[in-house]
């Protein structure tokens, strides 16, 4: 197939890439050269509309994944994080219209879902999302879908949970936490640690991606890893352990950090439906993808 991934040249993406550019023709839409040898890239922003629609013309499928991220970042800077990821969409979703692109696969957010009303989320659950990147990523969500019933484009949003690995950058939390802790430097958990989250390793969720390409459900399924719910806290810990760090642990209340959110403290996926409709299931353990990062660092 011929696959366009917008955001490709980034941590997920690249993941991806790597996954499918054996077996088919692929190209990368990033305003930075894909970290892969063998890929083509299209330089652009997306919400340049004319260069999103110059750029993806000749294709079979578009893997959206380019976004504005990062708690800080988005939290900052709320205007900018909605326009690129409401019109940002709406620009690679034309583009799709007026070159007959009939599908399109979607990374979304847990953030959509906000403080659940139940623990595992299911992808029935009423989405309360609380900060800008959770409104974002609703609203992308909901172009897409019409765009669906407009214009006949196809669709897989997938609701990521807090997916990690190797080669993520060091502003999100298991990086960060390995980093200090290969160097035995204090590791600073953001409020009193007892966050519950569950980590899915980078190589299941792109597997996941990969498993839809020629999947014509237009649905929403969660993606994560619902076996290891862990504690902010108790994941400092771990990792402490695994690197057999000398690290110590300590606390930075939210009102003196620099992040002005509201913490969601519970935030457990179902992957009920991802398995039983797409044969979704992950295959790295915290322990093991914990490790694979503090090797990776040394």
């Amino acid at each position: 197939m011929r696959i366009i991934i917008t955001g490709g040249s980034g941590f997920i993406g690249t993941t991806i890439s790597r996954l499918l550019k054996t077996n088919h023709e692929l190209a990368v839409f990033d305003h930075q050269k894909p970290r892969l040898d063998g890929v083509k890239f299209e330089e652009g922003n997306i919400l340049d509309s004319k260069r999103v629609l110059d750029a993806m013309k000749n294709y079979d499928v578009v893997i959206h994944l380019a976004a504005a991220l990062g708690v800080v970042n988005t939290e900052q800077n709320p205007i900018a994080t909605i326009d690129t990821n409401t019109i940002g969409t709406r620009n690679v979703l034309e583009a799709c219209r007026i070159n007959g692109i009939k599908k399109i696969i979607f990374s979304s957010s847990s953030e959509v879902y906000g403080e659940p009303l139940k623990i595992p989320i299911e992808e029935s659950d009423r989405p309360i999302p609380m900060t800008p990147y959770g409104v974002s990523k609703l609203v992308a969500e909901e172009y897409i879908k019409s765009y669906a019933k407009v214009h006949g484009i196809r669709y897989t949003i997938f609701r990521l949970f807090n997916v990690y690995g190797e080669e993520q950058h060091d502003q999100w939390v298991l990086p960060e936490f390995v980093n200090k802790a290969i160097k035995n430097e204090d590791i600073k958990i953001h409020g009193d640690g007892s966050q519950i989250r569950a980590f899915c390793h980078v190589s299941d969720a792109a597997n996941a991606f990969a498993s839809v390409l020629k999947n014509e459900s237009n649905e929403i399924f969660n993606i994560g890893n619902d076996g290891e719910p862990i504690s902010i806290k108790e994941l400092a810990k771990k990792v402490i352990s695994i690197a057999r760090s000398k690290s110590t642990i300590s606390f930075i209340p939210f009102e003196k950090s620099n992040r002005n959110r509201t913490e969601i403290l519970t935030r457990v996926p179902s992957i009920k439906k991802a398995g039983e409709k797409l044969g979704y299931k992950p295959q790295i353990s915290l322990d093991e993808g914990i490790t694979r990062m503090v090797n990776k660092r040394i």
